[in-house]
């Protein structure tokens, strides 16, 4: 296989990935409905079995539920419910593998305003009963209905019912939300009613989520990937020689880093050392730095590793917010990663929203775990205006001998992939051997 087979090959694995993570991200969905087609067996559950004298009925009427409820004191919490059965205990219906549900629901009653309660019974044998139908873990929402007769939320929106924990004496280990076995779903009356006639409508629920779920998803791609990497490293390694190995040491290498910044050496001898908005130093205090370590020899520069650093949407904040927010979040990231690199780090913007750590003496599975906890403290920052601010790293590690350019362009390149594959992450580019290079995620 020569060099151009393995390019065009390479290349439609790419576009291939590509569309694979496009599709699972805005399609790959499924569904599940519950409505008057659905067919699923329909009661209605009220507080008689608590020894009130509240009474429900419910019927098919225009393609809709409606369950009529009347309310009678009696009990300390009067209520009525439509409860739709997904399964029979101990069976129910797994729906750990939905992210959101749809409720389009309508609600008529004496109170001002009214509100719905929605629970999913789940059943766990561990807490759980065949005989006692309430042993089943009450996870529920509220809302009101003639606000937003439409409704989506995420299933993690749910809680447990704190008086079901409570009579149930449930322990912590299984005090969570729990959707891999529910056995029913209600839609009930509030908490607190008053006498009278109520009634319900429930047109449609629909629950909705991935086939694959994205990280499992990604997890098979990233294989594939693998698997792809050894056979396109082996066609590589057979139908191409070897590269052979600089022999300049790495004091020239340094030399050239004007050619890697791509600076003017007239440009560079007008620039100050320092970026005037952040403090850290820019190119050319960058430059002058390198050379003053390599001064020192090899032994106080390799290991060395490039960490490669841009804030995600960062144009966006700047259109959305002013160039003001913009400055501020930049000096913000500036600080966060001044306090955590170690005191032989070389810290510098490179550009706009980008930056760049030179660390000497650090493998690059250090500095990747270094890039990691970064990314780690920007995102969980509190930001002004609200924001919520990511950031995209590549690393790469430099050799002796090598041209340094060519090691920062591996840091950019596994930046810009981290941009490419969904940002806020860390990617890593390895050299191994003569001139084989491995990125790994």
């Amino acid at each position: 296989m020569n060099i151009k087979s393995l390019n065009r090959w390479l290349g439609a694995l790419i576009v291939l990935t590509a569309l694979a993570l496009a599709w699972n991200q805005f399609a790959m969905e499924k569904s599940f409905v519950v409505d008057a087609a659905s067919r699923l067996p329909v009661n209605t559950v009220d507080d008689r079995s608590s020894g009130g004298k509240s009474v429900a009925a419910v019927k098919t009427e225009n393609g809709r539920f409606v369950m009529d409820c009347t309310i009678n004191p009696g009990y300390e919490w009067p209520y009525c419910a439509t409860a739709f059965e997904l399964g029979r205990a101990p069976y129910g219906m797994d729906l750990s593998g939905y992210d959101t549900m749809t409720l389009k629901v309508a609600y008529e009653g004496p109170e001002p305003q009214q509100q719905v309660r929605v629970f999913l019974l789940n059943y766990n044998p561990k807490y759980s009963s065949q005989k006692e139908y309430e042993s089943a873990k009450v996870q529920e929402i509220f809302y009101d209905p003639g606000r937003d007769k439409t409704l989506t939320v995420k299933l993690s929106q749910f809680t447990v019912a704190s008086w079901w924990s409570n009579e149930h004496n449930i322990s912590v280990q299984n005090a969570g939300l729990e959707f891999d076995n529910v056995v029913a779903l209600q839609v009930s009356t509030g908490g607190k009613v008053v006498p009278g006639a109520h009634r319900i409508w429930v047109e449609r629920i629909e629950f909705r989520g991935k086939l694959i779920a994205p990280a499992t998803f990604r997890l098979i791609v990233i294989g594939l990937w693998m698997l792809g990497l050894i056979a396109y490293l082996f066609g590589y390694s057979v139908s191409t020689r070897r590269k052979l190995l600089a022999t300049h040491r790495s004091r020239l290498s340094l030399q050239r880093l004007n050619e890697a910044l791509q600076l003017e050496k007239q440009s560079l001898q007008h620039m100050a050392h320092r970026d005037p908005l952040t403090g850290v130093l820019n190119r050319h205090g960058l430059g002058e730095e390198l050379l003053r370590l390599s001064a020192k020899g090899d032994k106080k520069l390799f290991p060395l590793s490039i960490v490669f650093m841009d804030i995600d949407h960062f144009k966006r904040i700047n259109d959305g917010h002013g160039h003001g927010v913009g400055d501020e979040v930049l000096r913000g990231v500036a600080e966060m990663v001044q306090g955590d690199i170690q005191r032989d780090d070389l810290f510098a913007r490179w550009g706009g929203e980008e930056f760049i750590i030179l660390c000497p003496g650090t493998e690059p599975s250090q500095a990747q775990a270094m890039a990691e906890r970064l990314r780690r403290a920007v995102s969980v920052r509190d930001w002004p205006h609200g924001l919520r601010v990511t950031s995209s790293f590549g690393v790469s590690e430099a050799r002796a001998g090598e041209d340094l350019g060519e090691s920062i362009r591996r840091a950019d390149g596994a930046m810009y992939r981290a941009k490419q594959m969904g940002r806020d992450r860390v990617e890593l580019h390895l050299v191994h051997g003569r001139g084989r290079d491995q990125d790994a995620a």
